[in-house]
């Protein structure tokens, strides 16, 4: 998103203000996760994964180098992988590895919204001999014009990271309807999600003592003042993440310490907040595989496979394109 004025198109720049504009007028108020992900909240995201109290990523990245061969094994002959939410790339190439042991050069296409984080995709990948890299920086719940598929073999769909936790139930199944529609009977999706556990473990997950979260979701508010010319101050603003036991999921705020007017530039208005009022930044929810797999079913995938770490924290769906009648 970094520089949306001078590198995007302005149809885009006035899609994101109409986006923009929708969400702050909610109540609460909010702002849509993925402004989360500019140059720097991505290079934020990188340090959060790497913080003691941040187990997701440690935890999908085991999973997937201890069940790498069990996921190709049910999913097929697989000859192009596609990561939606790419970040940097790490996590798939146990994967990648795997397609290579079986004699067989894998395609990878890499999908998302930073431009920071393709650039890292290209330069952890450039020490992988043997992938073909694709990069192409888009929002993936959009319409996705996907490169013509490979000669033989199947297409995989990677969506990790917990990223489907974001969504509600109605956002999730277009988005796997969306995939599915580009997809042919045969290729797959493998769906990387967080599992209900301990709420204490999970809300210090996203309240880490060194305070890379914080940042990371300040952070969003100079996002929104370079797209839309408005005057939030990040100094006015706390970080907050709670654990909502009833929805089931993480909830991070930006909440105000004083009472605030935000002048909100091209989106038009001003923005006010008394003391203790906040903006919703992200949901994370948890799942079980029950719902993980219904949501696929809904989606237009059956599934065909599970693979969840042994703390029970995290799991891994597998699903396979139906047949559309």
């Amino acid at each position: 998103m970094q520089g949306a004025r001078e590198s995007r198109g302005e149809g885009e720049r006035e899609a994101q203000l109409d986006e923009l504009r929708e969400a702050l007028g909610r109540t609460p108020p909010q702002i849509p996760c993925k402004y989360l992900y500019d140059d720097r909240g991505s290079a934020l995201f990188e340090q959060i994964t790497q913080q003691p109290e941040y187990y997701p990523t440690r935890t999908e990245r085991g999973l997937l180098r201890a069940e790498a061969g069990a996921i190709l094994s049910a999913a097929g002959r697989v000859e192009e992988v596609i990561e939606l939410g790419s970040g940097a790339a790490s996590k798939i190439i146990p994967l990648l590895h795997r397609i290579l042991g079986q004699g067989r050069v894998p395609r990878y296409l890499a999908v998302d919204i930073s431009a920071r984080a393709l650039a890292r995709t290209r330069q952890i990948l450039s020490a992988e001999p043997g992938v073909e890299p694709l990069l192409l920086r888009a929002d993936f719940a959009g319409e996705l014009a996907l490169p013509p598929r490979p000669a033989s073999g199947s297409r995989m769909a990677v969506l990790l990271g917990g990223t489907l936790g974001n969504d509600e139930d109605r956002e999730a199944v277009a988005l796997f309807a969306n995939l599915r529609r580009q997809l042919e009977p045969g290729d797959s999706v493998l769906v990387g999600a967080n599992l209900l556990a301990d709420p204490a473990v999970i809300e210090a997950a996203y309240n880490d003592a060194a305070g890379v979260t914080a940042a990371f979701n300040k952070n969003v508010l100079n996002v929104v003042n370079r797209l839309a010319g408005s005057r939030f101050d990040p100094e006015d603003f706390s970080h907050r993440a709670i654990w909502n036991g009833i929805d089931r999921r993480v909830e991070m705020w930006l909440m105000a310490h004083r009472a605030v007017q935000v002048d909100l530039g091209d989106l038009g208005g001003t923005l006010r907040l008394a003391r203790g009022e906040g903006l919703r930044t992200e949901i994370s929810r948890r799942f079980t595989r029950t719902q993980l797999e219904a949501l696929l079913l809904r989606g237009g995938f059956l599934p065909a496979g599970w693979f969840g770490s042994d703390d029970g924290r995290f799991g891994l769906a597998l699903g396979r394109a139906a047949t559309v009648h």
